[in-house]
């Protein structure tokens, strides 16, 4: 790729992205490993990532796949809080702003995680409340792939309430949303997500999953960048506020529209390494057009 890296507006950055060879077979699981923020393969590929901050380019959701808003100031949800106060006081309002963005008729928040962590080490361990912890994503994906069998499992793995699990089959549209917002200024590891309308569907490489605690199986999709030119758009918010969000899709039955699915991942910014670890909170929600 050119050297992007010179004579940049303020905010926009080069930053390495964690991709995967285009195999165009399933990724089993035995031959998956995950990289780190600060691990560099063979696939690794320095990104132009702009400041969506400095952009007058308008994004939405069924278009790019992601929607980056300003909600209004309040106290929200902290990370010492509890799973209990974390549905009672959080899950309403995303609900409600799920509702606005798609005009879905019916939304439901089904789990959520905060993240408080930047070491590997961390990954996977019990903090003090009981909660797994996790740390920021390491390599471009889209959370759900779209086969028939990786979308039974998600919903068999979901164990959703059933007044909303019978809507899977009596909706004619639904889709996954992930709404992602820090719990306090970021700097470092910020979130970035890719225009949907820069991908193509050679770059998406489905890889098999299995959900430890269920046995559950199911497939997501992580990315490739085939060439030496970026073909990729990647946008992030410089200095993101805990009143600021970004909503993005993870699937979409509604496939005739460019946005029906979103890569993301986070990355490591340049001279972050001394700050503290990023806290951010990603909650991720079915809608439903009935």
């Amino acid at each position: 790729m050119r050297d992007t890296s010179q004579n940049l507006p303020s905010r926009d950055v080069v930053a390495d992205i964690n991709y995967f060879p285009a195999l165009g077979t399933p990724i089993l699981k035995s031959a998956w490993r995950t990289p780190h923020l600060n691990e560099r393969t063979e696939t690794t590929s320095p990104m132009l990532i702009r400041d969506i901050r400095a952009s007058p380019k308008e994004f939405n959701l069924d278009t790019h796949g992601f929607q980056f808003i300003s909600l209004p100031p309040k106290a929200r949800v902290r990370r010492e809080d509890d799973e209990e106060t974390v549905k009672r006081e959080y899950y309403p309002e995303l609900e409600e702003i799920a509702k606005k963005l798609t005009g879905a008729s019916t939304t439901h928040v089904f789990n959520h995680v905060i993240r408080a962590h930047s070491s590997p080490s961390d990954e996977g361990k019990q903090d003090a409340q009981g909660r797994w912890q996790s740390i920021p994503s390491s390599h471009a994906h889209v959370d759900y792939a779209a086969t028939p069998g990786a979308i039974e499992g998600t919903k068999t793995e979901l164990n959703l309430p059933s007044h909303i699990a019978h809507l899977f089959d009596t909706s004619w549209r639904f889709s996954f949303l992930g709404a992602w917002r820090p719990l306090k200024s970021v700097r470092r590891d910020p979130l970035a997500v890719c225009d949907a309308t820069s991908v193509t569907e050679a770059d998406y490489q489905v890889r098999l999953r299995e959900f430890a605690r269920t046995g559950n199986k199911s497939a997501n999709y992580v990315m490739s960048h085939e060439g030496e030119e970026q073909r990729h758009e990647w946008w992030y918010m410089s200095e993101m506020q805990p009143d600021e969000m970004v909503v993005f899709k993870g699937y979409d039955t509604a496939r005739d529209l460019a946005g029906w699915r979103c890569p993301h991942t986070a990355f490591r910014l340049e001279g972050s390494e001394g700050e503290e670890p990023r806290e951010s909170i990603e909650a991720r929600i079915v809608c439903f057009w009935e």
